[in-house]
């Protein structure tokens, strides 16, 4: 009962702010004069939030077109239900969105998961004939089923990556009714912390060319930095789903943080049908402005795709010019520069808005950690949304993406261990091909405190995934959160050994604690402190209940524990 209580506190007193979740977005100023910028809307991604109809609870038949819905409840996106109010309301047992019985108990702070459907009703008009078309999910909680005009286009059981589906094979003529229907289930015990439930990131259309540029389809690179000259390295993916050969001209524009276009290349290309390809173009650019935590500076790459003298697709990519490095003698380099690592572990939900990612919400706490003076987070235990990493680019926030909290042993009974073995790749895949252009993140974590990790199955699964992730980047370090053997008695630090070898081996650095000492190992070295708090991040509970936190910050010659006093905003 206390502990019902003292969640309560932390969230009943700004409970009716959900009422208006749904208008933050709309506004580019908040009402203290902060700017921000809202979620990408253009004709090419739309941002498909507005007008669903949600209904909670078990039904039949209702992914199909037919199906009646005028009783649903009509809502914007992003929404979470578990921090609604619930109802039955009775005083000592359900209060506001808190159920002293839910089946999460304090793990999940007492509210309700469950099932619960979405439907959306949309026409496609005459410019949209002959177009593809793709709606994009950036996350559901937690496994979600989709339909379009009742055809099944796909399940997934991540509920913090992005994924998205093609429609063209079951929409209906221009000017007929579509009907797109999502399904959505939060069952049991599978989470250890606040999850939400439902859509709770944005979602978007896209409508493209049948030659364009497929979803996260440019990578830019920059494999030599300096303040007085850089190289830009652009991959860009290119498809042809027309039924003839394309034959166009890829034009890519550097752009400036000012707007300006410094840089350009061309190259034409030549597809056949159903051809996909990549291709490869470099830039040099004279006195580049360099991204860092003290000036994040951001260019744009504009990708045009010119047919006939048309641009049939483009796409605009922002990215940093920065170099970033470890070492067991400097620490971290960024820009040839040691920065200290000041950083707070970060979970995804924005408090007594829930789960919801809504980029205002976002951005402040970004801003509030950049004025109490840290400057790295680490994305426990999942992947982020979209904007939350935007509002990191923007602020010149350090970031560690991190993709799983269990591998293919559980930490509860019904979480995403049961999914593991059949989903992990497409799960690391998209979290790398989506979030790789930032440069805000400086590492990728494959995992938490996982509980195989120094057995013959963790070693074998940490292989596979820093694999996974080198095919598709390989400017950034790998890590993992390698702790003390807390769940299984008798076991010593030392028996960690073997999967700090398999990170070496594989050009990683990782990051790990007991309560005895920190480590922190690269190819090139080990080093070693006595310190018995841990991390790189701030550990939250019961730190800020005492209004105070302990970091672990990350030095040349290894690691510094301090204090931190962090009022309460």
């Amino acid at each position: 009962m206390k502990q019902l209580t003292l969640i309560l506190l932390l969230f009943l007193l700004l409970l009716q702010a959900c009422n208006t979740q749904q208008n933050i977005n709309s506004v580019n100023t908040d009402s203290s004069g902060h700017s921000f910028i809202p979620p990408r809307n253009s004709n090419r991604v739309r941002l498909f939030d507005s007008d669903w109809k949600f209904y909670k609870g078990e039904l039949t038949g209702a992914e199909a077109l037919s199906f009646d819905d005028n009783g649903w409840r009509k809502t914007d996106l992003p929404h979470d239900w578990s921090i609604e109010d619930l109802p039955d309301q009775k005083e000592g047992e359900v209060i506001g969105p808190f159920d002293k019985n839910s089946i999460g108990l304090f793990y999940t702070s007492y509210t309700i998961g469950g099932t619960g459907w979405y439907r959306k009703s949309f026409v496609t008009d005459k410019a949209d004939e002959g177009k593809e078309l793709s709606i994009c999910f950036d996350g559901v909680y937690m496994e979600s089923d989709v339909w379009i005009n009742g055809h099944h286009l796909g399940s997934h059981k991540h509920g913090y990556t992005p994924f998205y589906y093609r429609l063209n094979d079951h929409l209906n003529k221009t000017g007929e009714i579509n009907t797109i229907a999502v399904l959505v289930k939060n069952i049991g015990q599978n989470s250890r912390w606040y999850s939400g439930s439902g859509i709770y990131r944005h979602v978007w259309l896209r409508v493209t060319d049948p030659l364009n540029i497929p979803v996260w389809g440019v990578f830019v690179t920059t494999p030599e930095v300096s303040e007085q000259k850089s190289k830009i390295t652009a991959t860009v993916t290119l498809e042809n789903k027309g039924n003839k050969v394309a034959e166009f001209t890829v034009k890519n524009t550097v752009l400036s943080p000012g707007g300006k276009g410094v840089s350009n290349s061309e190259r034409k290309v030549t597809l056949e049908s159903g051809e996909k390809t990549d291709i490869e173009q470099l830039f040099d650019i004279a006195d580049p402005e360099l991204w860092s935590d003290e000036t994040p500076s951001l260019y744009k790459l504009k990708t045009e795709l010119i047919s006939e003298g048309n641009v049939v697709d483009q796409e605009e990519t922002t990215f940093g010019i920065r170099s970033i490095s470890f070492s067991p003698e400097k620490g971290f380099l960024l820009n040839g520069k040691h920065v200290i690592l000041k950083g707070a572990c970060i979970h995804h939900d924005n408090g007594p808005l829930g789960a919801v990612a809504l980029d205002r919400a976002d951005q402040h706490r970004i801003e509030v950690l950049k004025a109490n003076g840290f400057n790295a987070i680490r994305t426990s235990h999942n992947p982020p949304s979209e904007g939350f990493l935007d509002a990191c680019d923007r602020a010149g926030m350090l970031v560690m993406d991190e993709a799983f909290d269990m591998w293919m042993n559980p930490k509860r009974p019904d979480d995403y261990h049961l999914f593991f073995n059949d989903w992990h790749e497409n799960d690391l895949r998209s979290m790398i091909l989506r979030d790789r252009n930032h440069p805000s993140i400086i590492l990728w974590s494959i995992g938490n405190e996982i509980s195989e990790r120094a057995d013959s199955s963790g070693l074998r699964i940490a292989k596979e995934l820093i694999g996974i992730i080198k095919t598709l980047d390989t400017t950034r370090a790998v890590t993992h959160a390698i702790c003390e053997f807390w769940e299984t008695k008798g076991r010593k630090w030392e028996d960690s050994a073997p999967a700090y070898a398999r990170l070496m081996y594989a050009d990683t650095i990782i990051f790990s604690v007991s309560m005895k000492k920190t480590m922190i190992a690269t190819r090139r070295g080990l080093l070693q402190g006595r310190n018995r708090l841990a991390w790189i991040f701030i550990r939250t509970g019961r730190w800020q209940m005492k209004s105070h936190m302990l970091s672990v910050i990350l030095s040349g010659q290894g690691w510094i524990i301090s204090e931190k006093r962090v009022s309460a905003r």
